[in-house]
């Protein structure tokens, strides 16, 4: 499985992907900027302390790299798909579930590590600004801040598991636009604010890991079900 995710990764130039991810964080970084800036002195403020700052970060970082997982389901399994290469990858003298398998491990891992790199980097931002500039009525403790680590790794665990859900929606017709719009819209479901940006869809727990779960079933199913798509 390790040298299938290795050739995987040489084929799709994931190397390729870094600069990517570089830009997006910088426009994540820009886009916290300008709403410090911006609502600086509001009675909402999104940066009124840490736990209101870091469910800020959180949610932009998993609406970026689930929609981000889109794009690498329409790249590594669609589009495969629509220009027959899967088919040819299917002569192999390899278990078909193990090729799908891991297109799907390095997509789940890929969004983990982003969101987790973001969540902390923007995070260590944060921080070092209101160091300088006091401007976060709150300070954070060391028991606080592995609170938080702990929590936004559980969040960044469902939403790499429920970026997964697209799937099933770009297979139906072997879409990649139906795949990213499926994307968007899931986006748009989790990421959505209740009360502010302090509560979200992501906050009650429930959705979020039946999300997951969802995701993680579909993966599972279209390791069984792309097995023999080209067969049947």
């Amino acid at each position: 499985m390790l040298k299938l995710i290795q050739l995987e990764l040489r084929k799709h130039r994931f190397a390729g992907y870094i600069g990517g991810v570089a830009i997006a964080n910088i426009a994540i970084l820009l886009f916290l900027i300008m709403i410090g800036l911006v609502d600086y002195g509001a009675e909402d403020y999104a940066f009124l302390n840490y736990s209101v700052s870091f469910v800020l970060i959180d949610t932009i970082a998993r609406a970026t790299f689930i929609i981000f997982g889109g794009a690498l389901i329409s790249k590594l399994i669609i589009s495969e798909y629509r220009n027959k290469t899967m088919n040819v990858m299917f002569t192999y003298p390899i278990k078909r579930h193990k090729i799908i398998a891991s297109k799907l491990i390095i997509i789940f891992l890929f969004i983990f590590f982003n969101i987790m790199f973001t969540d902390v980097f923007m995070g260590a931002i944060l921080l070092t600004t209101d160091h300088f500039y006091s401007f976060i009525s709150d300070a954070l403790t060391v028991n606080e801040a592995l609170t938080l680590l702990v929590k936004y790794t559980t969040s960044s665990l469902s939403a790499a598991a429920m970026a997964l859900i697209p799937l099933f929606f770009g297979m139906r017709k072997q879409s990649a636009t139906a795949t990213l719009v499926s994307s968007i819209f899931l986006v748009l479901v989790v990421c959505s604010g209740i009360n502010g940006p302090s509560v979200s869809i992501n906050s009650i727990i429930v959705i979020p890991l039946t999300l997951g779960a969802i995701g993680l079933w579909i993966a599972s199913m279209s390791m069984i079900g792309l097995e023999t798509k080209d067969v049947n």
